[in-house]
């Protein structure tokens, strides 16, 4: 493990486990009554809610798990570098990039996407496979080379420790860790704003920081896009662990370890139910202005990460995911335990291209088996009728907004007149 830089060692007496040992068959075992249990949720790290536009739109900030739940999801990750070795907890280790900048792998995968990147040349925009994985890599140079992001990205970790802080004490409290979202509201988007360089005397909010530019041109979080955003990620960390193969050379397994939790960024939003079937891009081009837009498309997001939706993947697994800010919830451990195996998978595939200096091809990434099934979940008798759904190149409306098993739509549905129905609106039905 040379050149690797590991935290220091918890004290023996501690019992420490992931926060999801706690949900499956076998539990945590406590061996004496000296040991207390040490939970690994995400300790040190985190990454915000991702906010929408806000230019003569008053509207929240937009989609995604928040930065905390990535951060969890990355650090409990295991990493290899030494073969017939044991691997390491990444929260564990610092990954050293380009730049100088010695991030986690989930503190990696929080920033990725959500807060680096190039706001108008989204990954999933590229025509060919090499144009998208090529745009990969420049969204990722934005947090591994550019120089400025070494000083940034502390800036960003530093007010996303508020929400780590934050979900800790409403665990601790007994509350459900949605509520600890709730009462942050946009504060922290306000700070990211600012930290990349948006913000003003009359709004943090505006003008637009690369972070609030990220979000308003988010398609690479959802859906079909999301996954072509992690194929081309994928593939790109794979390339750069295989060339890694005759040398051994641990920093360039970094390296590559780093590019694939920039990816695994856009892996891990499709487990989370408001990712899976909003139309992203069609609803940005059917409303004008295309603020709006992305302001409507939040109400669906929201509506399905709350209510949650039922859904299978390729290895005819089933079980209801729910969405962002729900993923500590105890509602959402099975969704929990299905997307921390897919990036673990994901990363043992960057070891085995660094161990045989092979890249296998895309369709058989093992991460995209765990997937929920994108069609699936369309199925009108699997889950309660979508808020929006394109139909015939058509975005269609629930006609019944507040109503979640009316399954008519209407196709003559207006931007304003529609935000006026939804920013009061009360959904409720039959979600089962």
């Amino acid at each position: 493990m040379s050149g690797l830089h590991l935290q220091p060692k918890e004290q023996p007496k501690q019992v420490i486990a992931r926060f999801d040992d706690l949900f499956t068959g076998h539990g945590i075992a406590i061996a004496g009554d000296n040991d207390h249990l040490v939970l690994h949720i995400a300790e040190q790290h985190s990454h915000p809610p991702t906010p929408a536009p806000a230019k003569a739109l008053k509207g929240k900030p937009v989609l995604k798990f928040e930065g905390g739940e990535h951060t969890a999801i990355g650090d409990n990750t295991l990493l290899r570098f030494v073969e017939n070795a044991e691997p390491v907890l990444a929260q564990n280790v610092q990954l050293h990039l380009t730049n100088g900048l010695a991030p986690t792998y989930g503190q990696i995968l929080a920033l990725g996407g959500d807060f680096y990147g190039i706001a108008d040349r989204p990954v999933s925009d590229g025509a060919t496979p090499v144009d998208r994985l090529n745009r990969f890599i420049t969204a990722f140079d934005t947090l591994a080379v550019v120089s400025a992001s070494k000083v940034e990205a502390v800036k960003i970790l530093a007010v996303m420790q508020k929400e780590i802080d934050a979900v800790k004490q409403a665990i601790k409290d007994g509350k459900q860790p949605h509520e600890a979202y709730d009462a942050l509201g946009d504060t922290l988007s306000e700070e990211w704003n600012k930290i990349t360089g948006g913000g003003s005397f009359v709004s943090a909010l505006f003008p637009l920081g690369r972070y609030l530019k990220l979000a308003a041109n988010n398609a690479d979080h959802f859906g079909e896009w999301a996954q072509q955003a992690y194929i081309a990620g994928h593939t790109a960390a794979l390339q750069h662990a295989a060339a890694a193969h005759t040398s051994r050379d641990e920093k360039q397994l970094e390296i590559a370890y780093a590019m694939n939790a920039f990816a695994d960024h856009y892996l891990t939003d499709l487990f989370s139910a408001g990712h899976l079937r909003v139309p992203r891009k069609a609803m940005a081009a059917a409303v004008t202005p295309s603020d709006l837009g992305s302001l409507i498309t939040r109400f669906m997001h929201d509506e399905d990460s709350k209510f949650g939706l039922n859904v299978r993947n390729g290895n005819g697994e089933q079980w209801r995911a729910y969405g962002d800010k729900r993923y500590f919830d105890a509602i959402d451990s099975a969704n929990r335990l299905h997307v921390n195996q897919a990036v673990q998978v994901s990363a043992d595939e960057v070891f085995a291209a660094y161990l045989n200096g092979t890249v296998p091809a895309f369709t058989s990434f093992a991460a995209l088996k765990q997937l929920p099934d994108l069609q699936a979940v369309l199925n009108l008798a699997s889950n309660f009728a979508p808020l929006f759904r394109l139909e015939g190149g058509k975005v269609l409306r629930r006609k019944d907004v507040n109503n979640l098993n009316d399954i008519a739509t209407v196709d003559d549905w207006w931007g304003w007149s529609t935000y006026l129905l939804l920013k009061d609106y009360h959904p409720t039905g039959n979600v089962a």
